[in-house]
This record gives C-alpha cells, structure tokens and sequence, in this order.
C-alpha cells in the first residue's frame, strides 16, 4: 500500500519569525552600508577637491602653472575654470606688438575636462558646490554646512601662497653687480603681460648685492636686464637679456646673469642716464 507524504503551507508564525529575522539582518547591515557610503563620498570628494586645487596651480614640475600662471591672479569663482565668460582669451600679442618673451597669457581653458556638465565637475559627493577661498576649496561635507567645521573637506589643509621671490645677480664683463645694472620683470596681470617696476643699481649705492623681485607671482615670467655704461669716450652703451624665468608659490629662485660688451664698465658721473 502506497503511503502518500502529506504537504502543508508555511505557517502564519513562520512567515512572522522569518519577516523579524530579515528586518533584524536588515537593521544590522544598513549602518554598515550607510557607513561605507559616507566613506567613499568623503574619498570622492577630496580627490575631486585636489583636482580643482590642480587646475588652478597646475603642474610646475611638468611646466604647467595652471589657471593663476596663465591669469596672474586667483579666479574669483570656480565657475572661471571652466568657462570662459569675459576673460581675456590666450594670446602672444596686443594689436599686432609680440610679448616680450613671446610669452603667452589669458584664459587657455577649461582647465576641469570630463565628461560630466560643469556643474558636476564643481560640486561634491553630496551634490553641494564647492566653495574657494584664499586658495582653498571647502565642501561642507556631510552635513553641507562650511559653518560647522568638524566634517569640512578642505584642500589644502593650510592656505598655499600664491606668490615666490626672484632673486638676481648681474656680472657684466666680469665685474659682479656692475654699476647701471637694472632689472624688470614682465608678468600677467589679469591675463595681460604688464610690465613692473624698474629695479636699479644706483651711482652710491655701496650695499648693492643683487636684485630681489618680492611677491612675484606663480608662473612664468620674463626677466629684462640691463647695463649701462660709459666707454672710454664718455658714450653710452647699453646691453640687455630677457631670460624667461618660472616662478613657484613659496619658493625663491635665483639667477646669475653674465653680460658681456666692449664697453669699459666704469661710469663717470652723470656721464649716462639708466633707462627704465
């Protein structure tokens, strides 16, 4: 005789037990999850961070001084590293006249590039924009609010300098920092190559031991230096360099300039006039 298995449903209290088990689980897990989530947004969000702090610094030790090289001066919003909008375009002449140095300046952007809208390239894991200041680019992080410093991202950590000091020694015909010796530095300002202060080397001016060019700002630069002379004949002659020179935030660069001519580097009094 054939014994048939006898089937049955699952249980009301089953269902119940079972339900209970899976919202435990359930509740267990979810903080881990919610946890790894905040890490990888915090991770994300930083590494987005040092980009931005990139395209505007750049890469100094691959040649590239990134937006403040190319404008002189810092954006006054994120928004400029991606958009255009009224900077000045790139550019290695003014109506027609080569820079000197045929140094280009202007906005050569974007300096963020991917895929995503602008929008994404400026905002954090949370979906927040950044913010910048004095150099630094701050999320609020978690909370969205820079006010409550405790889960802020920043970068950098502390504010960078934005500017280096060049230091410039002159030999003229062998005889170091010669008399009538001047120095000039041509940066961008603002996207335009401006011109700054003559720097000289004056008759009496016994405690000349170089020049020193204070708060020069990240980039690349073109050094103009001089020397007039007298020459035998009490006539003037006048022999210049332009040396590029890069400039690095925080840093102080040196340079050694040797001009030569076949002038007599004596100057007599008020036999020539420095040019600016």
């Amino acid at each position: 005789m054939t014994r048939l298995r006898s089937h049955r449903g699952i249980s009301l209290l089953e269902v119940v037990v079972t339900i209970a088990v899976l919202t435990a689980a359930t509740a267990f897990v979810m903080p881990t999850l919610a946890g790894m989530t905040e890490v990888d947004n915090e991770r994300s969000t930083r590494q987005q961070a040092e980009r931005i702090w990139d395209a505007i610094y750049g890469d100094p030790a691959d040649g590239e001084f990134g937006y403040l090289g190319d404008m002189g001066r810092l954006p006054t919003t994120l928004t400029e590293l991606v958009e255009q909008g009224s900077q000045i375009a790139f550019h290695t002449a003014d109506g027609g006249t080569e820079h000197i140095g045929a140094i280009g300046t202007g906005w050569r952007g974007p300096y963020l590039r991917d895929f995503f809208s602008t929008s994404d390239l400026l905002t954090d894991a949370w979906g927040r924009p950044f913010t910048f200041s004095n150099g630094q680019v701050t999320s609020g992080g978690p909370d969205g609010q820079t006010s409550t410093t405790g889960d802020n991202i920043v970068f950098p950590v502390h504010a960078p300098p934005t500017t280096g000091t060049v230091f410039v020694s002159v030999l003229v015909n062998r005889i170091p920092d010669a008399l009538g010796s001047t120095a000039k530095l041509y940066s961008p300002v603002n996207g335009e190559q401006v011109g700054g202060t003559t720097t000289k080397h004056l008759q009496g001016d016994s405690t000349f031991d170089g020049f020193w060019l204070e708060n020069i700002t990240h980039g690349v630069h073109i050094l103009r230096v001089a020397n007039t002379s007298a020459t035998q004949q009490n006539a003037c002659i006048t022999v210049t360099r332009y040396v590029p020179v890069s400039v690095y935030a925080g840093q102080q660069v040196i340079r050694e300039i040797r001009m030569t001519s076949d002038a007599d580097v004596k100057v007599t009094d008020n036999a020539c006039t420095i040019p600016d």
